[in-house]
């Protein structure tokens, strides 16, 4: 039921529409799952994505529309005129260490959990505020949940669970615990690896996961808005848009799969302000414009691309695995990075790939450190942990001849992407006081 309800809210049609299967049939596409419990399965399209790529290529795609973006730039305050509307945004820029102004007439804030943040800054919060729920999930070699498909299933507690194959991994989550801590720097605790694992060897037994398989994990938070009474596995993923007498417009809450439902929403309140102040709005063209690396019509487009990649890099003679790694990360934009890399004359395939890659996020996708690279830019960090090590010493010459580093700021940024490998795979015991991973 609930899956037809899905087709029909979604106007699913074609191969996408859900298959029901028997048990046979369950154990036939997925025979890891636990047969003695299995009543049968269902078998419809889901969407997986990059959050951190999808967040790239929006802001680049903003830039090649006329958007201004800058990187690691916090919003510390306001400024205001003589009827406390907003006029300028205090800024601190964290890789020059320097403040500065930036004049506004109108300000939106879609900063997630740091919302609120600004809300306090802006003296506007009210009765509204938002719950930051935690989310844990973590990687395993492919070899290791060897599955064909991503798998959707109950946990004894009455969560559910995802095991998602992606390349050379598979990822298993999420978690949804109360969380109060910083943003930035969300633990996992074995606890929470430990709660997952078993999680996933009650429905597939025979593969006895355990924490020394964990390559990597990554936590963070949702911003939802809190409604009293509720845990934060109940609370409504609805969005919300917050606006302060100063002019702050705020919008959170919401699900990634919501985002450009959610800006409209804010834009057009934003433009009904304008429409007020006599302001004469064009229509909006955002509906037609195509994200930089795309698009592909379906999936079957995006296999025969990776074809079309392999071939290019056999060409270059280069590494015709990585293919389906930089389709991934960087869609059509793929054939530049090739070209970038088939100049390199010196290093591995592997090695030259990778410096390419480097280089064209340092041109093109406002990376500024090596780890940026390394975790937002690529995912190695998460799904390719293995790639980094043989790689490192070339990337980080890399940046280094692009920042004109010296041998302390190399080795610091080296130190940097160590201490980044060690937080996503080491897993330290909960601190007592700290929520159970549910």
């Amino acid at each position: 039921m609930a899956l037809w309800v899905y087709d029909f809210l979604a106007d699913v049609e074609g191969d996408d529409k859900r298959v029901m299967l028997t048990k046979e049939e369950t154990l036939e596409t997925e025979p890891l799952l636990r047969a003695d419990i299995l009543k049968g399965g269902g078998f419809y399209a889901e969407y997986r994505t990059d959050d951190a790529r999808l967040t790239i290529e929006n802001v680049k795609t903003a830039e090649a529309n006329g958007a201004l973006a800058i990187n690691y730039v916090e919003a510390t305050g306001f400024v205001y005129d003589e009827g406390h509307h907003i006029r300028a945004v205090r800024c601190h820029d964290r890789h020059a260490d320097r403040t500065f102004e930036v004049s506004c007439e109108h300000v939106i804030s879609s900063a997630g959990p740091w919302v609120d943040d600004l809300r306090r800054i802006d003296k506007s919060m009210n009765n509204k505020r938002l719950f930051l729920s935690k989310g844990v999930h973590i990687v395993v070699a492919r070899e290791r949940l060897p599955l064909q498909h991503a798998c959707y299933f109950d946990v004894a507690d009455g969560r559910m669970l995802f095991a998602i194959p992606r390349l050379r991994c598979t990822y298993i989550g999420t978690t949804d615990t109360p969380y109060k801590g910083d943003p930035n720097a969300v633990p996992v605790y074995r606890e929470d690896v430990q709660y997952l694992l078993d999680a996933t060897n009650a429905i597939f037994p025979t593969v006895d996961l355990v924490v020394e398989d964990v390559e990597s994990s990554w936590a963070g938070v949702r911003p939802l808005i809190f409604e009293e009474g509720k845990s934060a596995g109940e609370m409504s993923r609805k969005d919300e848009i917050f606006e302060s007498e100063s002019g702050l417009l705020s919008i959170a809450g919401g699900k990634l799969t919501g985002y450009r439902k959610m800006a409209e929403r804010v834009v057009d309140r934003l433009g009904r302000q304008l429409q007020e102040e006599g302001e004469n709005l064009s229509k909006t063209t955002t509906r037609q414009i195509v994200l930089s690396g795309g698009p592909f019509a379906d999936f079957d487009e995006v296999l025969a691309y990776e074809q079309e990649v392999a071939e290019q890099l056999r060409a270059a003679s280069l590494a015709p695995q990585r293919a389906g790694y930089l389709v991934a990360n960087y869609g059509k934009q793929s054939p530049t990075v090739i070209a970038m890399a088939r100049e390199r004359k010196e290093g591995s395939d592997v090695s030259r790939l990778a410096c390419a890659e480097a280089a064209w996020c340092i041109d093109h996708e406002l990376a500024l450190y090596p780890l940026d690279w390394v975790e937002r830019r690529s995912g190695r960090l998460y799904f390719d942990m293995p790639s980094i090590a043989p790689v490192l010493d070339e990337v980080l010459d890399v940046f280094a001849e692009a920042y004109g580093y010296s041998e302390a700021e190399r080795e610091r940024e080296r130190k940097r992407v160590e201490d980044a490998i060690a937080w996503v795979s080491t897993f330290a015991p909960q601190p007592a006081g700290a929520t159970t991973a549910v």
